[in-house]
């Protein structure tokens, strides 16, 4: 209901939607956005020019995302949360300015997330915001551990050096 969607604004650019998404109420999704599949958008989420979301993404109601800002794969973004940077996938922020909290331990076990799975995106967090590194540091460690091979390790490695906005800080 009400919810807006703008095109693009040139001639090669464009406002893409995946499948499978609900996008509630007063919601807004503003020109040459580029949205996955599976994503939940909560009443009046916005979503400023240029925003991409990856799959199974979760908004809560009145989420507010600047202009260019990455949303991550699994990611979920409470109710007011303002984001400024890039929110990485797996975890959950919160705040305005949104800090990454926590993992987002109860979407990622609905999503099928076997305990091995789980236990990595834990390391990753730690590594990146527990372990009192700077970001080059922690993405480094990333790289050298064991489990870089691993799909969430890679995933987050990628998604990491492509931002640019810098990921969305932890708590202090």
């Amino acid at each position: 209901e009400y919810a807006t969607v703008h095109s693009g604004t040139e001639a090669d650019a464009m406002t893409v939607l995946g499948s499978d998404n609900v996008i509630l109420a007063y919601c807004h999704i503003a020109h040459d956005c580029v949205l996955g599949s599976n994503i939940v958008m909560s009443n009046y989420t916005g979503l400023a020019g240029h925003v991409t979301v990856e799959d199974f993404a979760v908004f809560g109601a009145y989420a507010g995302i600047h202009q260019f800002a990455c949303v991550g794969a699994y990611s979920m973004l409470a109710a007011g949360a303002k984001l400024r940077h890039d929110m990485p996938p797996y975890f959950m922020g919160d705040g305005s300015p949104v800090v990454v909290r926590m993992i987002n331990k109860v979407g990622l076990e609905r999503h099928g997330f076997t305990p091995e799975q789980l236990d990595r995106v834990k390391q990753i967090f730690r590594i990146l915001y527990r372990d009192g590194l700077n970001r080059s540091q922690a993405l480094t460690k990333l790289r050298e551990h064991p489990q870089a091979g691993s799909a969430e390790f890679k995933h987050m490695l990628a998604f990491a050096q492509k931002t640019e906005r810098g990921l969305a800080p932890g708590e202090s």
